[in-house]
């Protein structure tokens, strides 16, 4: 009898995860679900799946896996006799309509309150109970609205971060402003050529808690640098709104940006008098 293999975290790298049939586990691909037996549950059989079937992902890191995983984890449903799966036009649908709320600017809970139930009436009067039982099955709770806003969001900061990646060089904008709860925020805006043309896309948003010194805006742009694996030396300009705290000669952020640059040690540059 041979051997059965067992996953490991890193197959993860190659965009696949596992699942347990009659006590056995086996490698499941995270972006197409296929299924693939024991035997394949290697690295060299994962990688050739991720090449082959997939060839326009198999640049993508493992924080882009990580997210199609999640994904798939929430659209199964777990029945104890096997495994299913949502039907993917019922979960399309949930994406969709999230989307749409969080282009409005609606509460997350108008789903579940208003707009399902307008379509669960509008097909009883002008289609079927049919109909009615299929867009019954659409999920629109609250929280599930809120993850597949946070599910688009994170796959949105994933393409551009990788676009930003692949460019050559690329430039940031940065801007604060103070939220309704008069927190500053700090925007950061980029440009970077992609194919053969210049983009601009936001980049991210974090809140400046305590002071908005040139030091605090530098820890987060480079805590952000350092998580994203992106260069210091591709970044070739840096635009602001010309206070005091980004232009400063001796210490503002575009000052600490042309000294991490030039190789100084930003830790030791923050510590010192």
């Amino acid at each position: 009898m041979s051997k059965k293999r067992t996953y490991n975290d890193n197959f993860l790298n190659f965009g696949f995860t596992a699942i347990v049939n009659n006590g056995v586990q086996m490698p499941q691909c995270v972006i197409c679900k296929k299924t693939l037996a024991n035997e394949s549950m290697k690295p060299s059989k994962l990688k050739e799946h991720l090449i082959k079937v997939h060839p326009e992902l198999a640049s993508k890191d493992l924080s882009y896996f990580t997210i199609k995983n999640q994904q798939l984890k929430r659209s199964r449903l777990d029945h104890g006799t096997g495994i299913l799966f949502q039907d993917s036009k019922i979960v399309e649908a949930s994406y969709k309509i999230s989307l749409l709320i969080a282009k409005q600017k609606k509460p997350h809970t108008i789903g579940e309150k208003l707009v399902k139930p307008c379509m669960i009436e509008a097909a009883r009067l002008v289609l079927d109970q049919n109909c009615v039982n299929k867009l019954n099955k659409i999920s629109l709770s609250d929280n599930t609205v809120k993850r597949r806003i946070d599910d688009m969001s994170q796959d949105i900061k994933l393409q551009v971060v990788e676009k930003i990646r692949q460019s050559p060089f690329f430039a940031i904008q940065l801007d604060e402003t103070t939220d309704v709860s008069q927190v500053s925020q700090l925007l950061v805006y980029a440009r970077f050529v992609s194919g053969n043309k210049m983009e601009e896309e936001f980049l991210f948003c974090k809140p400046l808690m305590l002071t908005t010194k040139a030091e605090d805006v530098m820890n987060i742009v480079s805590k952000f640098f350092q998580e994203e694996n992106l260069s210091w030396e591709k970044l070739i300009g840096v635009c602001t709104d010309g206070a005091p705290s980004m232009l400063g000669s001796k210490s503002g952020f575009v000052t600490l940006v042309k000294k991490e640059k030039s190789g100084c040690n930003y830790n030791a540059l923050h510590d010192s008098p």
